[in-house]
């Protein structure tokens, strides 16, 4: 049985609705490297935007993307060593592979041309090796923006465990990986935590079958909740950095602002747009090849670029985001029809 065929037709636009409109937040959060590089300092109003967009609504893509693929993965899984075993072989086919060509060909590129702009160099490489920065062992790999795939794979090796703790104390579990991912130190740890309580969420509530269509009537109180307490950690942030009590109101704002995504995609002009259905399909190719391409074109803009406020600031990031994200998908489609077989391999056979 098909995973899809496990969730309701309105779901599963909502699903599809919101791979495309979350990879156009990664590589908005992203984007903020072509202001870090060309502005001295930036203007107090353009740090409310970032404060805003950047540092908090955008950053809820990888989370939602946590929590969906815990969701879709656990609602076919089984608890036996064979389903164990396949699951590896696919997971690995489709996640690792194509984490490991994309972060060796970055590195292939540092190599030949000693740097790849606003991601590394050949003095990466000397400090770190080769191996460090392709796997991201204690550290981002060299694509930094992989670091979920890295992550996502762990938690898949992990799934047993999960599975256990969402029978015998789902709840408990639910709160152990919220103090794990709020208090433990995460130098000590060779993967990030963000992503933990968000994937087992997603593994409890297909587990429990939860109603996904039917958390609409909390739309309106977790909404203004979550609009409420990102408002104070962006006021929190302009005003004090993030330090101190603001990494406690950023996390905390995120499982509110996950929740609150989950239920604007509800919307029916929103669910039911037809171009962000079909951009989907290449949505994970974007999402792998956005780096370097988007620093790339942040390095060619120095020739025309000109910082000037915050205006042309937000205008910037918004057309390196737009830019970035139609050559990765032209791309993507160029593939699809002259090398299939290389995009089917660079895509995890997706």
């Amino acid at each position: 049985m098909s995973t899809r065929s496990l969730v309701s037709p309105e779901a599963s636009k909502r699903f599809d609705v919101l791979r495309t409109l979350l990879v156009v937040f990664v590589i908005g959060i992203h984007a903020e490297k072509g202001l870090q590089a060309y502005y001295s300092a930036m203007p107090e109003a353009l740090n409310v935007y970032l404060a805003i967009f950047p540092h908090n609504v955008f950053r809820l893509a990888v989370p939602l993307f946590f929590a969906v693929s815990g969701y879709l993965f656990f609602l076919t899984y089984k608890p036996d060593a064979a389903s164990y075993g396949r699951m590896i072989v696919k997971k690995t086919k489709s996640i690792l592979v194509p984490f490991l060509i994309f972060n060796a060909i970055t590195l292939i590129l540092i190599k030949v041309f000693n740097k790849v702009p606003y991601i590394g160099d050949f003095h990466a490489i000397d400090a770190d090796g080769y191996l460090k920065l392709l796997i991201g062992i204690y550290r981002y790999p060299v694509v930094y923006t992989l670091w979920f795939l890295r992550d996502l794979y762990v938690y898949f090796l992990l799934a047993p465990v999960f599975y256990v703790f969402s029978k015998e104390m789902p709840l408990t579990g639910l709160v152990a990986c919220w103090a794990a991912w709020m208090f433990l130190p995460q130098g000590r740890i060779p993967i990030e935590l963000s992503g933990l309580v968000f994937f087992y969420g997603g593994c409890v509530l297909a587990r429990t079958r939860a109603d996904l269509d039917g958390l609409a009537r909390f739309a309106w109180p977790v909404g203004l909740g979550y609009l409420a307490l990102m408002a104070v950690t962006a006021t929190y942030e302009c005003l004090y950095g993030c330090q101190s009590y603001y990494h406690i109101l950023y996390r905390n704002s995120m499982i509110l602002g996950v929740l609150t995504v989950w239920l604007v995609s509800a919307w029916p002009p929103l669910r039911d747009a037809v171009m962000l259905r079909r951009l989907a399909a290449t949505s994970f190719f974007v999402y792998l090849t956005h780096e370097p391409v988007l620093s790339y074109l942040i390095y060619g803009t120095r020739f025309v670029f000109k910082p000037s406020g915050t205006v042309v600031g937000i205008a910037y990031m918004l057309l390196l985001t737009a830019l970035t994200y139609a050559l990765c998908h032209g791309l993507a489609r160029l593939l699809e029809r002259f090398a299939p077989r290389v995009y089917a391999v660079a895509t995890g056979a997706r």
